[in-house]
């Protein structure tokens, strides 16, 4: 019998040192393979069910029409800047999403994400960016979003090797500020604030710090909201303006989708919808939705302007894929039951068809208006002008101030406007503002009328300052105002201001009473009222204005649109609103409780009329102005100034005396 064999352990295999120092070597120095950021997404990516209704890899097939767009923001793309406009559901927010990964991963760099406001960032970090980094493999190495061991992990900020995430809300100056970046990402800049805080418009905040660099790139993704108002429609417009075009599958033709083309047919007693398809805009054969995966797998992006280097895409509903977003029945029955609904129509056209919302009602084109403007002159007083009030807006650099004068049934003229410059923090501006609001004016009848009341706005950069010159009753009736955006408030009411409240709760002398100002009340009654003179006989006007007003007073009468799903009136882009605002302030200093001009009675205006407007004169008739130089018909009495008028007791009417 043989021995049984020795077994000796395995020798260790000693590395050949030479052969594993060249073979790290090649391997970093072996070129990066170039992907486009749909690629990597393709290669990468994975969705979790924290935010997506679909788990596991990423696949770019489910949504063809976001291939060029994501590939337009690749290292290798000479593309600069991308625009979206579109609808809800429709992979907007993946698109951020897969080119953050896409730069974490394989060109790292600083990048600035931002979110409308900080406390959407909280939500939108936990929801959409962790889940990413912590389930996405090529991610999860450069990352863990759980652990929060330093600062470089943070809400705020998340830091990689060659890079960074900085995420910040467009309502805080200070995440804005100062660090240089080369990528961009602005998720739904339509809710992004006009201004953050007092350091201006934070796209252009955005925009600085991308001057040092010269690849840089900027993502701005929304849906829309109210046309003329909207940042990615003019983001939209200014670019090439990109629709996705999908072939008919009985013709062939390419056309993009539009609501228009949806036909359906409801049931007689139920009303619901039994049949729906698209109809083909060029041999308008109907189109049944289980054709969408394969016409969009075959689809183009089309610009309307290929001229143009800023690439920007619209989206609408009617594209989302199968499982993905609402089908075309789901649509058609929301269409359907929005229409009674002003708040519900604009959500649809907003979320559902990616299109900014114009409300009619609102819309008032300045021109039409100018078109109306009556033949008198600034700061002369036409027949039925019995009482005026001001306005004036406080600025940095100036005040800029309106004189209405109101008579019966709620009429009022715009009887001067004006800018004093210079700084509200001297006196001297003040001072031109006193001599202004003091000096009388003169009707057709020879009659002087005085500024009764004046109300100048607190909201701005000058606030003390105005507290100030209140406290001074340097012209009369002064009141110092703040607008309240709330629906169906008084457009006048009054509060104490708490500075001029003690600690022991008691009013401080000479304190000063702080209006508030119902300024969607006030400019909800001026676009009624213009609204109502574009369809009547001038007779019947209500909003009478001077022809000798400049063409920028019409613009910024007009420069606010009505949001019915916000409830709130928001800046068309682009324009001033000084002259609506001063317009709205005067017509709340008429509702002074001294004066109350919306409260008086028809016998009110008669003791006016014949104080103002006597019986043998000869003042004006409606909206003209006496020629110049040119007597009266009747020799008018001598000029009686307004405090001669004035008692001391009583309403505001029965101070008036000769």
């Amino acid at each position: 019998m043989n021995p049984s064999p020795t077994f000796l352990p395995p020798q260790p295999v000693i590395p050949n040192g030479r052969a594993l120092y060249f073979a790290a070597l090649a391997h970093a120095c072996r070129p990066q393979k170039r992907l486009t950021v749909s690629q990597w997404a393709d290669r990468h990516r994975k969705l979790t069910s924290k935010a997506s209704s679909e788990t596991g890899p990423w696949k770019t097939e489910r949504v063809p029409y976001l291939r060029e767009i994501m590939d337009c923001l690749s290292a290798r793309s000479p593309v600069r800047s991308v625009s979206i406009m579109k609808s809800a559901q429709v992979g907007g927010t993946e698109i951020a999403l897969n080119w953050a990964g896409y730069i974490a991963d394989h060109c790292p760099a600083p990048t600035l994400i931002v979110v409308p406001t900080l406390e959407v960032r909280k939500r939108w970090v936990r929801q959409r960016l962790d889940p990413m980094l912590t389930e996405t493999p090529a991610l999860a190495a450069k990352f863990n979003a759980k652990r929060k061991r330093d600062g470089g992990n943070a809400e705020d900020m998340k830091d990689f090797e060659g890079g960074l995430f900085i995420i910040a809300g467009a309502n805080s100056p200070a995440s804005l500020a100062s660090m240089p970046i080369k990528f961009v990402i602005n998720d739904e800049i339509d809710r992004f604030p006009w201004e953050a805080g007092a350091e201006g418009d934070p796209l252009g905040l955005i925009r600085k710090r991308q001057q040092n660099f010269s690849r840089r790139k900027e993502l701005n993704i929304s849906t829309p909201t109210v046309k003329d108002a909207s940042r990615i429609e003019e983001l939209f417009l200014a670019g090439d303006q990109r629709y996705y075009h999908v072939p008919c599958p009985h013709c062939g033709e390419f056309q993009p989708l539009k609501k228009d083309n949806l036909v359906w047919t409801k049931h007689p007693e139920t009303r619901e919808i039994t049949h729906i398809a698209y109809a083909c805009a060029h041999c308008g054969t109907e189109i049944d939705e289980h054709h969408k995966p394969q016409m969009l797998a075959v689809g183009r992006w089309v610009p309307t302007h290929p001229e143009r280097k800023e690439r920007s895409y619209h989206i609408n509903g009617l594209y989302a894929p199968l499982g993905l977003g609402l089908r075309w029945a789901e649509l058609a029955r929301e269409w359907l039951t929005a229409q009674d609904d002003k708040a519900k129509l604009k959500r649809f056209i907003n979320t559902d068809l990616g299109e900014v919302w114009e409300d009619r009602t609102s819309d008032l084109p300045w021109q039409g208006i100018m078109a109306r403007a009556e033949p008198y002159q600034l700061r002369e007083i036409p027949r039925g002008c019995l009482v005026i009030t001001g306005g004036v807006d406080t600025h940095p650099d100036r005040l800029e101030v309106q004189l209405v004068g109101h008579g019966r049934h709620g009429q009022t003229w715009t009887v001067d406007w004006l800018v004093f410059p210079g700084d509200p923090t001297r006196a001297e501006v003040w001072d031109k503002l006193t001599e202004y609001l003091n000096r009388p004016l003169v009707n057709g009848c020879g009659r002087e009328l005085r500024v009764e009341a004046t109300l100048i706005d607190t909201g701005g950069h000058n606030t003390h300052d105005v507290y100030n010159y209140v406290r001074t009753r340097a012209a009369r009736r002064l009141m110092a105002g703040q607008g309240a955006n709330t629906p169906g408030k008084p457009i006048l009411s009054a509060r104490p201001k708490p500075q001029d409240v003690n600690w022991k709760g008691k009013i401080i002398k000479r304190g000063v009473m702080l209006w508030s100002v119902g300024t969607d009340t006030a400019k909800a009654a001026l676009f009624a009222r213009l609204r109502g003179d574009s369809e009547s006989e001038p007779s019947a006007w209500r909003v009478h204005t001077s022809n000798a007003l400049p063409e920028d007073y019409y613009k910024q009468l007009t420069a606010e649109a009505f949001d019915p799903e916000h409830n709130r009136w928001v800046k068309r882009r682009g324009r001033r609103n000084e002259a609506l605002d001063t317009w709205v302030y005067a017509v709340a200093a008429s509702q002074h409780p001294e004066i109350r001009v919306h409260a008086m009675r028809a016998s009110d205006w008669t003791r006016l009329e014949q104080m103002l407007e006597p019986p043998g004169s000869a003042p004006a008739a409606a909206g003209e102005a006496p020629a110049p130089g040119a007597p009266p018909t009747a020799a008018p009495p001598e000029p009686l100034a307004a405090s001669k008028w004035l008692q001391i007791s009583g309403g505001f009417v029965n101070r008036w005396r000769k």
